[in-house]
This record gives structure tokens, C-alpha cells and sequence, in this order.
């Protein structure tokens, strides 16, 4: 099956050659115009491939690859243009990240070599993406599992604030949401050089002393420097370090960042985390909204809306108890589960791995938890 290639150009004679001539090797969509262009983006794309002419009225050929760019940045980028001098060359790699340039006329077989190596470049790229995906995400994930056994109180509620960053992220129609949900894993992981007394205030909603508060503002800097030793993300500790700034600037990191100048991540996962915690403390569905909207000002009003929606899903979930025999990989944990002695094993809202399920069989089996579980049903 061929690939599909957008090919903008205001002539439409050159687009219809374009059909005729590269049809056996790909199938050309063809855009008279750079508005055209990316409203088939937006329709039938993203592609993997654009040719885009340079010389076009309203927009240029450098202006709709930099909208591209910044919008699909997978897409590899080429330029078709008669007027290659140097400022163009300069203004469409700076702005537009063009891959290639091709001048006009340009006879088909150098064509179809062009728009060949830009696949291979776009399939390594996503084959690259797709490896570092996997990796990194079940390594997250392993750590924070090991975690959450040695340290409950702190990562039991990660994959909680994991799933509620993930939904709002396909509410907010966002494709690649692996670094949000790997963010959502891991933004507590500052918090192991805090005293246990100090989480317990912060988990029950209780308000800190003058000297605590100062203490607790650094953990999302102690655990971006963390994640910073971490070749590829980033990304990553970026929305960690920000996820306790507020949408009107107030907050950590102190820098005069404001609003939407907040990476997204953290615009995210600062009411999902603050959700999460008044969970901890006992609030349920509309009490744990209501107190994030008298702190409206620390939220992105967008962000806020979407979550409102996300909960009122959440807590319509069915709760079924079952026995402990009868767990299953991937299964969500709707209330604590405690051992005998009164020792936390898993917080409610974590998803269950083979490894969480071999422990509580292991407790059962010793009687040491009991043998009934609530969980929610899928």
C-alpha cells in the first residue's frame, strides 16, 4: 500500500503532474493552498511526508511547515521552491526544519528519492520513539511497582494520579501521552527525602508550619534533578519541576512563569495531584471539586473543567469484592488494603501487576490479609 504524501503547491496543473507521475509509488493528496494544507492535517493526516511549495500568496511555503512543525512535528519536512537563495535556505531550516530542498522543475526520479529518504528518516524516527516508549515505560513503571511496596504511603496513589493525567489527556485529544503518564508516575519521587509526619499533614490536608513548608516546595526540584540524570527525559522532569506552580504564577520553581507559559504536563498534574491527596483525606466527588474551586486561581480553568467531567466518570465506577484468588493483572484496587497488623500494603486507586498479586497471595496464604478485596469492575 502506497504511503500518502501532502503535496501543497498554488498551481493546480503541478499538483495533478505530481498525481500522475509519482501515483505507482505513493499516493499524492493534493492542497491548493497552506490553510488547505492543514486542514488536511487536521482531517485525513498526520502524514508522513509534506512537499511544500515556497512561493504561494497568504502563506508562504515557510510558514506552513513551521505551523506543521510545531503542530506535527513527526512529519518530515520538504521544500519545493524555484528561488532557492540563501535567506530562504536559512529562514526554512531555522522556522520550518525543512529536511531537504528541491528545485523547481524537479524531474520525478529525484523526486521519488527524496520523498523515499524522508520516509526512512520518519520511520526511524518513530521506530526510535516507539523502542524509547516501551523502554522507558516499563522501566517507570518496574520502579515505581518496587516502590510502591517499600513505600506505600508515597507511590500507592501513583498509578491513581497516572490514570486520572491520562484521561484528561484524551479528554484534551493529545496523541502522545506517554510522558504525562510517565510524569503522573513519578512527580512524588522527590518526596522520599521528606519526613513521614510532614506527608501526613500534606495527605490529610492539614496545613504546614512556616519551617515545613519551606521543606516541602523543594521536593519537586529534588526529584526533576533526579530525573534529569536520565538520558531522553526531559520532557519529563520538566513538568515534575513545575507541578506545583500555580496557573497565576505563584508557587516553585519561583521564575515569573505564568499561565500557559507552565508546561501542560504540570498544568495537568498539579490539580490531579491535589485531587488525589484530598482523596487520601476522606473527600469523595463533588466535595474534592469544590475544594479545588475555591483554589481556582492555582488551575488552569481548562484543565479544571476537564477534570470535573473526569471525576463524575470515576465515581460512578461499580465496586465488586472478590477474593484474593481470584485478582487479575491490570485490576484497579478500590480501598485500602491493610494487613492484620495494620500495616498499609496497597493504596486504593493502584493498578494491580503479577508481582502486587504474588504479595497478596503470599499474605493470604498466611493469613495475614483478608481473603476479600474490593476492586473496580472494567
Amino acid at each position: 500500500m502506497n504511503e500518502k504524501i501532502l503535496f501543497v503547491d498554488d498551481e493546480p496543473n503541478i499538483l495533478k503532474a505530481y498525481q500522475r507521475t509519482l501515483r505507482k509509488n505513493f499516493t499524492v493528496i493534493p492542497a491548493e493552498s497552506g490553510q488547505q494544507a492543514l486542514d488536511i492535517m487536521a482531517t485525513e493526516g498526520p502524514f508522513p511526508v509534506v512537499v511544500s511549495d515556497m512561493n504561494m500568496p497568504e502563506m508562504n511555503g515557510v510558514q506552513l511547515l513551521s505551523a506543521i512543525k510545531e503542530s506535527y512535528p513527526d512529519t518530515v519536512r520538504l521544500m519545493l521552491t524555484g528561488n532557492a537563495d540563501q535567506a530562504t535556505a536559512v529562514s526554512a531550516i531555522n522556522t520550518g526544519d525543512v529536511y531537504r530542498f528541491l528545485n523547481k522543475p524537479c524531474p520525478p526520479e529525484e523526486m521519488i528519492a527524496a520523498i523515499d529518504s524522508a520516509l526512512n528518516y520518519y520511520r526511524l524516527l518513530k521506530a526510535e520513539q516507539e523502542l524509547l516508549e516501551k523502554t522507558v515505560k516499563g522501566s517507570i513503571q518496574a520502579m515505581v511497582e518496587i516502590l510502591s511496596i517499600v513505600n506505600p504511603k508515597i507511590f500507592g496513589h501513583a498509578s491513581t494520579i497516572k490514570n486520572y493525567v491520562a484521561k484528561c489527556a484524551e479528554a484534551l485529544g493529545l496523541s502522545n501521552t506517554w510522558e504525562l503518564e510517565a510524569a503522573g508516575l513519578l512527580g512524588q519521587i522527590g518526596a522520599v527525602t521528606l519526613p513521614e509526619n510532614m506527608l501526613d499533614k500534606v495527605m490529610k490536608g492539614n496545613p504546614l508550619s512556616e519551617d515545613e513548608q519551606p521543606v516541602y516546595e523543594k521536593f519537586p526540584e529534588i526529584g526533576a534533578q533526579l530525573i534529569d540524570k536520565i538520558p531522553r527525559l526531559e520532557g519529563i522532569s520538566e513538568i515534575i519541576r513545575y507541578q506545583n506552580k500555580g496557573y497565576d504564577g505563584s508557587g516553585v520553581p519561583e521564575d515569573g512563569v505564568i499561565g500557559a507559559e507552565i508546561p501542560l504536563g504540570a498544568r495537568i498534574l498539579k490539580p490531579v495531584t491535589d485531587l488525589v491527596n484530598a482523596e487520601t483525606a476522606g473527600l469523595e466527588g463533588e466535595e474534592v471539586i469544590a475544594q479545588l474551586k475555591s483554589n481556582s486561581h492555582l488551575y488552569d480553568p481548562e484543565i479544571l473543567k476537564i477534570l470535573e467531567t473526569v471525576v463524575g466518570s470515576f465515581s460512578q465506577r461499580i465496586i465488586k469484592k472478590i477474593s484474593v484468588t481470584q485478582l487479575s493483572d491490570n485490576m484497579v484496587i478500590a480501598s485500602d488494603i491493610v494487613s492484620n497488623s495494620g500495616t498499609l500494603l496497597v493504596k486504593k486507586g493502584q493498578t494491580l501487576s503479577p508481582s502486587m498479586i504474588e504479595r497478596l497471595m503470599n499474605f493470604c496464604l498466611n493469613d495475614l490479609v483478608p481473603d476479600r478485596i474490593n476492586v473496580y469492575e472494567n
